[in-house]
């Protein structure tokens, strides 16, 4: 089994780094099996995110929601048809994560067929910034806890089909 746990987000625009920062905070506590591979900044969409998660059986993305139905910092798991909400899997300048992921399976053979969002709502969007909002770094411990229990959960159901 080869995992992929890519955290995507910008850097410089406050909460929409969450998903960088989470994954980043996960491999320094170097908790996950050796059968995973972690890339922290994937500052990316559509084709080039298809292109990272080849060769992998299952590829686990973390990024910043937008759904306005939940409070900053809720984290959920997404359902493909969810991740409009999702800032980098649905790009507006090139092609979509979407397109591109069928793109990819209808040309490759070795895009994993089992794909998880986990997404966090944000309190801000589209603000320059390095550090994340008071609200969001407040509960920032919790986020990376509630992502890494959504990731263990997972691991239970692939020991157990395995």
């Amino acid at each position: 089994m080869k995992v992929v746990l890519v955290g995507l987000g910008n850097p410089i625009v406050g909460d929409d780094s969450i998903g960088i920062r989470v994954v980043e905070a996960i491999k320094e506590k170097n908790i996950l099996p050796d059968f995973f591979t972690i890339l922290p900044d994937a500052s990316l969409g559509g084709l080039p995110l298809v292109e990272i998660i080849r060769g992998f059986d299952k590829a686990i993305i973390v990024d910043a929601i937008d759904t306005g139905e939940n409070p900053p910092g809720t984290v959920k798991i997404l359902k493909l048809e969810e991740y409009e909400n999702s800032f980098h899997i649905s790009d507006f300048h090139n092609m979509d994560f979407f397109t591109a992921l069928e793109f990819g399976r209808q040309y490759y053979e070795d895009i994993p067929k089992d794909i998880i969002v986990i997404g966090i709502e944000i309190e801000t969007k589209f603000e320059f910034s390095d550090s994340l909002s008071d609200e969001i770094a407040a509960k920032f411990q919790d986020i990376v806890e509630n992502v890494i229990g959504y990731i263990n959960a997972g691991l239970k159901e692939i020991v157990t089909n395995v």
